[in-house]
């Protein structure tokens, strides 16, 4: 279903019978689309939770937006999904949900492979995307070795698909982050989980981990997986561990309980 969360268009996922309280809101990578999180919107759905995927950079203005600018939108989105919302993100996305960790409404934050602040991320090389936030144009879409090492861990059936739905991304935002200027800090309830790939060139490894350190997250490591881990063989052990960290961290608080249950 295609709907808005505040400023944000979204699509959202019900399922038959919903399980847990809380709602999920997915953030997309940089470049990436609601149709890149379809995979992890519906393993997610079918475990009985109510999932919306954030369409965050279909803004025509998202090239000259902030990093701040795109975390008020999340912000804003996690308002509308309601109180305690938990905010799951891949790679850019999953440095948004780091900075919606420290903010009140959020239940709880996990980064699926974050780009790391303080460094540029082969993701987004190349002297086009350099000069791109100087004169006001968003950044391009990886292309030839840079843009087979971003979709090589996805089914081989998704990754034609994958590639022809990329779209640009917001430049300024992304330079915000490579020069580190996010401030972000540890979250006061320390609701912080970290997936990380042990061969991932966009999000390294050694630098995701000093990441998640620094904010006080936990940190789980897929061993011989690279930056997409929203699907192909890394998925389900995402999903595993995104299930191990929420129970852990809420307990029967995150079960639906309906008036039956209750007897």
């Amino acid at each position: 279903m295609d709907i808005r969360l505040g400023r944000v268009p979204a699509s959202r996922e019900t399922p038959p019978t919903r399980k847990y309280a809380r709602p999920l809101l997915l953030l997309p990578e940089l470049f990436t689309t609601i149709s890149h999180l379809s995979l992890l919107m519906g393993y997610l759905g079918s475990l009985g939770w109510e999932v919306f995927a954030l369409d965050l950079y279909a803004s025509p203005d998202a090239a000259r937006a902030s990093f701040a600018q795109l975390v008020e939108l999340v912000r804003e989105a996690v308002v509308a999904a309601g109180e305690g919302a938990i905010v799951i993100g891949h790679g850019f996305g999953g440095l948004i949900a780091l900075k919606l960790a420290a903010m009140p409404g959020t239940g709880a934050a996990v980064a699926i492979a974050p780009l790391p602040p303080r460094w540029a991320s082969p993701l987004y090389a190349g002297w086009r995307n350099r000069v791109a936030p100087l004169i006001g144009r968003p950044l391009a879409p990886p292309s030839g070795r840079r843009l087979f090492e971003l979709v090589a861990d996805a089914d081989p059936f998704q990754r034609e698909a994958l590639i022809r739905n990329l779209r640009p991304a917001p430049a300024i935002a992304v330079l915000e982050a490579a020069r580190g200027a996010l401030n972000l800090r540890a979250p006061e309830v320390r609701r912080c989980l970290v997936v990380t790939g042990d061969s991932d060139i966009f999000a390294p490894h050694d630098r995701v981990v000093r990441l998640a350190t620094q904010l006080g997250a936990e940190i789980a490591t897929l061993k011989g997986r690279g930056h997409w881990l929203i699907g192909g063989r890394g998925l389900e052990r995402v999903i595993a561990e995104t299930q191990r960290f929420l129970i852990k961290q809420f307990g029967q608080e995150l079960l639906l309980l309906y008036s039956d249950d209750r007897s």
